[in-house]
């Protein structure tokens, strides 16, 4: 507290830190704000609002915030125009990321012993996953373009020169190659994810949405083991996506382990069945509930036959 009772900045910034410590980041972006509103200049508290405003899910009050504090102080926080990048489309993303990885390599060459220090490998995987997502946007928003698979390629590649052994550069480059039909290749680049996914602790270990899409891609190349591994370690983290159980079953099913390929997709028949009762008209799942369906069908016709070739056999 200042003289008179007045509430100053910095108190108002402590706060919101103590809020954020206890898990609600709604409140402290408004006591970020008010303190904000009283030193307009200083950049790093417009950085704060704009990553919780990103993490709550509220894309202006973040785009809002980053703005400001990129007017203020484009080079301070580089990573600043990278959050910024995601809250814009196509080639204005584009322009943003490429900003943000010009800045943080001036900062690298700066740094006193520059592979060892936490800050300089913080550095080295921000301008990975950038260039990972450059690569990713000419998959996606930019893929019409005619140059989009070169470009593509150059930023993947560009990403393995700043590759900390992590699994998103591999992640991303198997993903481009099989879009190319290199289906050699791509097995090669997904065997080199699961080897680093297995090799992960709690803080280097991707999202869920990162594993889940690691997992569908293994199963494209037909590694359903693998696949089957990636899958239900995210499955210890969320067992409520029907959409896993499915994923699941149909690995078991192709690996030919009938009951436990019904095992995971009764469970989701089940899940599906009882989302439709309870969104009604709103659900639109029905072709993905009749798949499993069949799926469990197809299952139940092999395994009658299996069991009358050994009752034979026994004979």
């Amino acid at each position: 507290m200042a003289k008179g009772g007045k509430v100053t900045a910095q108190a108002l910034l402590a706060k919101g830190e103590e809020l954020v410590d206890q898990c609600q980041p709604e409140l402290a972006i408004k006591f970020f704000q008010k303190a904000a509103a009283m030193e307009p200049n200083r950049s790093e508290i417009f950085d704060a609002i704009g990553e919780l405003a990103t993490e709550i899910g509220d894309p202006d009050t973040a785009a809002q915030a980053f703005g400001r504090s990129i007017e203020l102080a484009p080079k301070s926080n580089p990573g600043k125009w990278l959050y910024f990048a995601q809250l814009v489309q196509g080639e204005e993303s584009e322009k943003y990321t490429l900003q943000g990885i010009a800045y943080m390599k001036e900062l690298m060459p700066a740094m006193p012993g520059i592979e060892n220090t936490d800050e300089s490998k913080l550095l080295r995987k921000q301008i990975c996953d950038a260039y990972c997502s450059l690569g990713e946007l000419y998959m996606s928003d930019l893929c019409d373009l005619d140059d989009a698979e070169a470009k593509c390629e150059f930023y993947l590649q560009e990403a393995m020169k700043y590759d900390m052994g992590l699994p998103e550069p591999t992640q991303a480059l198997a993903n481009l190659r099989l879009t190319q039909q290199r289906k050699d290749d791509a097995c090669a680049c997904l065997d080199e994810t699961y080897k680093r996914l297995g090799q992960c602790d709690e803080n280097t270990m991707p999202s869920l949405e990162f594993r889940t899409f690691t997992g569908k891609m293994l199963i494209e190349v037909e590694k359903f083991e693998q696949a089957c591994d990636v899958l239900e370690g995210v499955m210890q983290e969320d067992d409520e996506n029907p959409e896993l159980w499915f994923l699941v079953g149909t690995c078991y099913k192709a690996l030919e382990d009938y009951d436990s390929a019904l095992e995971f997709l009764e469970r989701c028949e089940s899940m599906l069945s009882k989302l439709k009762k309870e969104m009604g008209n709103e659900f639109h799942l029905d072709v993905q509930l009749d798949e499993v369906r069949a799926l469990i069908a197809s299952i139940n016709e092999i395994e009658p036959i299996e069991q009358a070739d050994e009752d034979q056999d026994m004979d």
